[in-house]
C-alpha cells in the first residue's frame, strides 16, 4: 500500500544566501541533508503501521495508527519527488548532459521498478504494491526535469484540483465502479499477454491501487520542494508552518463538505441499494467498505470527490496529504540540525527506504504466507517488532557496509548513462556558467 522513493542519494546543488543559516547538513561535513534521510525513516515506519499496527476500523489502540493509514504513502510519493529534484540539479536544474544522464537514469530505473514491483504482488501477500507505479512516474516526470519550483508547485496544485474530476469522468465511462468493486493491480501474466497491455496501461495510469495520473502531483509537489533551498531554516519553517495549515485548511473543509452541506447524504443515497441488499444500514455498508476508495473514488455519484479519507485521491486528500508531507519534511530539517545524533536510526533506515519496503514484504510473505492463509497480520507487538529489527538492521548495515543492498544494485544498473556520455560538453544555460556534471555538482554548499 505505501511506496518507496528514488534510492539513489545524490546531494542538492544549493546557492545558499548571504546571512542564512544551514539547516539539518550532515556531521560529516559531506553536505547530505541529513533531515531528508530523517524523513525517509518516518516515512518507513508510517508504512510499517499501516501494513503491521492495529487496524484503526477496529477501534481501540487501533484508533492511534489512523493518522498513518494513506499519509505515509503520500510523504513516499513526495519524497521520490524530491529525491529526483535532488539528482536533477536542486535548486539550480540540470541542463544539456547533465540532464539527460539523469533522464536515462530515471528511464533506466521505471522498467527495474514495474518488475520488482510486479513480483511482490505476485507473492499474494494481499498488500497492495506501489512500486510498479512509480516506474511510470519516474518516466513521466522526465519532461519536467528542467523546471523550477514555482513552475511545478503550480502543477502540483492543478494536479490536485484538476485530476479527480478527470480521473472521475474517464473512469465513469471506460471503467466505472462503486464501493465494492475493486479492480486488481496488473501482474506478471497480463503483461506475458499482448493482447492485456492496454488493460496493464490503464491500470498503472488511471484505474489501480496507486493510478499513476494522480500519483504525479505528489512527485511534482516533492520535485517543487526539491528545488527550494533546504538548508535555509527560513525555508524549513515555511514549509513546516504552511504544511500544518494547508492540512488543516483541506481536512475542514472537507467535513464541512461532507457533515455540513450534505456531502455524505448524497454518498449515503448512493449506496442505500447495495446496503439494503446486504440488510445494513448505508452508514454501516459505508463503514465496513470505504478501504475500497482506494485510488480510484465509486463512480456513482460526484460527492465522493468530497471525501478526505485514506488513498481516496480526491482533491482534499490531495492537498491535505500534500500539507501533511511537507510539515514532516520541514520539521524533519529542522530536527535534524538540532538532534542529527538522536535522530541517526531514522536517517539510517531512511537511507535504506527501498530495501526496508521490499524486504518488509519478503518477511510478510515468509512469516505467514499469502492472503488466502487467512491470517491477521496486523498488532501492536508486530509493529513494534518490524521497527525495531528495521532501525538496528539499518544502523548496523549502514555502520559495516554502506548503501542499502537494494539501493545498491539500483543504482549500479543505473550508472550506464554517466559512462556513455562521458566527455560531451555540457549545454551552457542563458545568463549561468557551464554546469559541472560530476557527481561532486550535487554537493551543497
Amino acid at each position: 500500500m505505501d511506496g518507496v522513493t528514488v534510492t539513489e542519494e545524490r546531494r542538492a546543488s544549493t546557492r545558499r544566501a548571504p546571512g542564512r543559516r544551514p539547516a539539518a547538513r550532515s556531521g560529516s561535513g559531506g553536505g547530505r541533508l541529513t533531515g531528508i534521510d530523517v524523513a525517509r525513516g518516518v516515512a518507513v515506519i508510517g508504512m510499517y503501521a499501516a501494513h503491521l499496527g492495529p487496524d484503526p476500523s477496529r477501534g481501540g489502540i487501533g484508533v492511534l495508527f489512523s493518522p498513518f493509514e494513506g499519509r505515509s504513502a503520500a510523504l513516499f510519493a513526495v519524497l521520490s519527488g524530491l529525491s529526483i529534484a535532488l539528482m536533477s540539479g536542486g535548486r539550480h536544474p540540470k541542463t544539456g548532459v547533465g540532464k539527460t544522464k539523469v533522464a536515462w537514469r530515471l528511464g533506466t530505473r521505471a522498467p527495474l521498478l514495474l518488475a520488482l514491483g510486479l513480483w511482490l504482488t505476485n507473492l499474494g501477500t494481499g498488500y497492495l504494491v506501489i512500486l510498479a507505479y512509480y516506474g511510470v512516474c519516474f518516466v513521466a516526470a522526465i519532461p519536467f526535469l528542467r523546471l523550477r519550483a514555482k513552475a511545478l508547485f503550480i502543477l502540483a496544485g492543478v494536479f490536485a484540483v484538476v485530476v479527480p474530476f478527470v480521473s472521475y469522468f474517464v473512469r465513469a465511462a471506460v471503467a466505472p465502479r462503486d464501493l465494492l468493486y475493486m479492480l486488481p493491480d496488473p501482474t506478471f501474466d497480463q503483461i506475458r499477454q499482448i493482447g492485456d497491455l492496454p488493460e496493464v496501461l490503464l491500470s498503472l495510469v488511471l484505474t489501480g491501487a496507486f493510478p499513476a495520473l494522480g500519483l504525479m502531483t505528489y512527485v511534482f509537489a516533492g520535485m517543487a520542494i526539491g528545488r527550494l533551498d533546504l538548508t535555509s531554516r527560513l525555508v524549513n519553517r515555511a514549509l513546516m508552518l504552511g504544511g500544518t495549515a494547508l492540512a488543516v485548511l483541506a481536512y475542514g473543509s472537507s467535513w464541512l463538505a461532507t457533515s455540513v452541506f450534505g456531502g455524505m447524504r448524497q454518498i449515503y443515497a448512493s449506496l442505500a441499494p447495495a446496503a439494503a441488499q446486504a440488510g445494513i444500514t448505508p452508514e454501516q455498508f459505508y463503514a465496513q467498505n470505504s478501504y475500497n476508495i482506494h485510488g480510484t473514488p465509486p463512480t456513482t455519484s460526484l460527492a465522493w470527490e468530497l471525501v478526505s479519507s485514506a488513498h481516496a485521491y480526491t482533491p482534499f486528500d490531495f492537498v491535505g496529504c500534500l500539507g501533511v508531507a511537507a510539515a514532516v519534511i520541514g520539521g524533519c530539517q529542522l530536527a535534524g540540525a538540532r538532534f542529527g545524533k538522536l535522530l541517526r536510526p531514522f536517517s539510517d533506515l531512511g537511507s535504506v527506504i527501498l530495501s526496508a519496503y521490499v524486504f518488509h514484504f519478503i518477511a510478510i510473505y515468509l512469516l505467514w504466507g499469502t492472503l488466502d492463509q487467512n491470517v491477521d497480520p496486523f498488532s501492536l507487538g508486530r509493529f513494534f517488532s518490524f521497527s525495531a529489527v528495521a532501525l538496528v538492521g539499518a544502523m548496523a548495515w549502514k555502520k559495516w557496509v554502506g548503501k542499502g543492498p537494494l539501493e545498491w544494485l539500483l543504482h549500479t544498473a543505473t550508472r550506464w548513462p554517466d559512462y556513455a556520455f562521458r566527455g560531451r560538453v555540457p549545454a551552457q544555460r542563458s545568463s549561468e556558467p557551464l554546469m559541472d556534471v560530476s557527481a561532486a555538482a550535487n554537493k551543497v554548499g
